[in-house]
């Protein structure tokens, strides 16, 4: 796990005039590899890496050239299969024994076809000096982010987008991804909170040469998807405990991370981690009793800070973007990484086999779709009454009346589900007049865009969010709050052949008749002790409610104060403080988690002078 950045440029570079700008670009990522770094020039290419050291601790420096003297690479990421590809290419004169040499390896000898044998997670650069032309390329799941810019003449690229500011020194808020943030608390597509810059997108590649820029993509090899859920399983945990240096896991009280710190603990000797954090009071409690069972040691942390400004102000920089529940994930990543150097995480367990209580909902959803008269939907809402004078806009019950209004627009309703709000007389009501000027997207038209069509109402929803929400909100953040603190979080349940094994079953046998994670839970029930299995789904989240009057109050009373407001004019002071002026309730959940992005805004455009 490495930061990587440079770029690829038309006209020869002059190479004294460029090093300043490369040492600020490695500076940038220095948080990505604390143990080295690297810039290398070429006549029309630059490569600059940081190292954090987990594979061939002494050999794997970068950036690293291949045994022709004509390739080069930075690489971020793992390859767990690298052992079997380096067997394979017996006539390759290898010179380390770094996964990072087996993406030159293949490259030398098979080309870019090469790269389809990849297991793992991975964005790397290349630079073939012999044809002048560069490769950009991310792993098929999106787990390792990659961003780039073209700037006159150079495409810059980089692990996150501050590497690639660093560069430019032109930083510049885009509206229309904020816009799309503060709907679906993630921004959608291939962009990036910053006008110009983007990201590859999963599985893409970028060939690039003086003359053309094509964009395509890396299809990995098949998977064998004939084997038993089991034998996939066991596979991908095993191979994510390739490393040089000691594995941990993060627990919760759930069967994900469970099933995996099972099966890693059936091949290695495993430490657990927990944060005192969650929907179940006892979620540490029961993480505890799972480590008991399991037999492996279990520290935990208690769900608590020291300055919340200060904590926040780092949080958004490291994240380049406002976030709802990576508080959480931050403090657990800084907990493991001051005791093991790689963490499994069992996130993609949910989204693979349907296990969120959203997919149950829209699932009822569709089958009321079905049965209901011609007409009854409308009836019904029109039948759920009205929004009393004085409460806070949009309710629960607005919602819920909108979802049954729209049935069976399931596009709409997921994402009613999912607390997309935009339309016009709520932009009039939360924005401000610098929001309210720009022309942005119809969320909602984006959306049903985006949205699968012609399939299961459910099938179609865990296809968008494996593609959307995944990527650019859970694996996003969890790249993100673990490289603040040195620690590399591998996610065995999104191994490719694990991931396809589950997406190429029909949802039907996933989750039928609307069992959560029915198949997942057969598997586990081989693994794990019925106590485990019983246990209430328990959301790894914090109580935004309380927390707006707890932990996070200082942040609120800082970037949502009368100066901030007037300051930045993103937002309506009007509606932020008649929210802040009701009673605590959990039917405000949605409201506050929108003052607590609104809050991170501000953070953004004061840390990244983006204003």
């Amino acid at each position: 796990m490495c930061g990587i950045s440079g770029f690829f440029s038309q006209p020869p570079i002059d190479e004294a005039a460029q090093i300043p700008k490369l040492e600020k670009m490695r500076a940038a990522l220095a948080h990505r590899g604390p143990d080295g770094s690297g810039i290398t020039t070429f006549r029309h290419a630059a490569l600059v890496h940081n190292r954090l050291a987990i594979i061939d601790l002494d050999g794997g420096a970068q950036p690293l050239s291949g045994a022709s003297g004509d390739t080069s690479i930075v690489f971020n990421g793992e390859i767990y299969n690298y052992r079997e590809l380096r067997a394979s290419l017996k006539h390759y004169p290898f010179r380390t024994h770094s996964d990072t040499e087996v993406l030159l390896a293949l490259y030398e000898t098979e080309g870019t076809a090469g790269w389809r044998r990849l297991r793992g997670m991975y964005a790397f650069a290349l630079w073939d000096n012999a044809l002048q032309k560069g490769f950009l390329v991310r792993d098929p799941m999106g787990i390792k982010p990659l961003f780039y810019a073209q700037v006159g003449d150079r495409l810059l690229f980089a692990s996150e987008a501050k590497g690639i500011l660093a560069y430019t020194n032109e930083v510049s808020l885009d509206p229309e991804a904020l816009h799309q943030l503060l709907n679906f608390r993630y921004v959608t597509g291939n962009a990036s909170l910053f006008r110009g810059v983007r990201q590859l997108p999963p599985a893409g590649m970028i060939a690039w040469d003086r003359d053309q820029v094509d964009f395509s993509g890396i299809t990995p090899a098949p998977a064998p998807l004939e084997r038993e859920l089991g034998i996939t399983f066991r596979t991908a945990v095993e191979r994510h405990l390739v490393s040089d240096v000691p594995v941990g896991c993060f627990l919760s009280g759930g069967i994900d991370s469970a099933l995996v710190a099972k099966l890693a603990a059936d091949r290695i000797r495993i430490s657990s981690y927990t944060l005192e954090v969650g929907d179940d009071p006892g979620e540490a409690d029961n993480a505890q009793e799972t480590a008991r069972w399991l037999a492996i040691s279990n520290q935990r942390a208690p769900f608590a800070l020291d300055d919340p400004i200060a904590m926040h102000r780092e949080l958004v920089w490291h994240l380049e973007t406002p976030k709802v529940n990576a508080l959480q994930g931050a403090m657990l990543a800084a907990f493991t990484a001051r005791h093991v150097k790689v963490a499994l995480s069992g996130l993609g367990g949910d989204e693979l086999f349907f296990g969120y209580n959203a997919h149950r909902l829209l699932w009822l959803a569709q089958i009321a779709g079905r049965l209901l008269p011609f007409g009854a939907n409308r009836l019904l809402a029109l039948a759920a009454g009205k929004r009393k004078a004085g409460s806070a806009p949009w309710t629960e019950t607005e919602r819920t009346v909108r979802m049954l209004e729209t049935l069976p627009d399931w596009a709409r309703v997921y994402g009613l589900l999912r607390n997309v709000w935009d339309a016009p007389t709520l932009r009039r009501t939360i924005y401000g007049e610098r929001m309210r000027d720009q022309r942005l997207p119809d969320s909602f038209q984006w959306l049903t865009g985006a949205f699968p069509r012609g399939k299961d109402a459910v099938a179609a929803m865990a296809e968008f969010e494996l593609k959307n929400k995944l990527v650019n909100d859970l694996l996003w953040q969890e790249d993100r709050v673990s490289m603040r603190v040195g620690l590399e979080t591998r996610v065995p349940f999104l191994d490719w052949d694990l991931a396809q094994w589950a997406l190429h079953r029909p949802r039907s046998d996933l989750m039928p008749w609307g069992r959560r994670k029915f198949r997942l839970r057969q598997f586990a029930a081989t693994q794990l002790p019925p106590a485990i299995l019983q246990r209430p789904k328990s959301g790894f989240q914090m109580d935004i409610v309380a927390a707006a009057h707890g932990i996070l109050k200082p942040v609120f009373a800082e970037y949502l104060s009368d100066e901030r407001l007037r300051r930045h004019r993103l937002f309506n002071p009007a509606f932020v403080h008649s929210i802040r002026r009701l009673p605590p309730s959990k039917g405000l959940r949605w409201h506050y988690f929108l003052l607590y992005l609104m809050a991170q805004s501000h953070i953004f455009l004061e840390e990244f002078d983006a204003g």
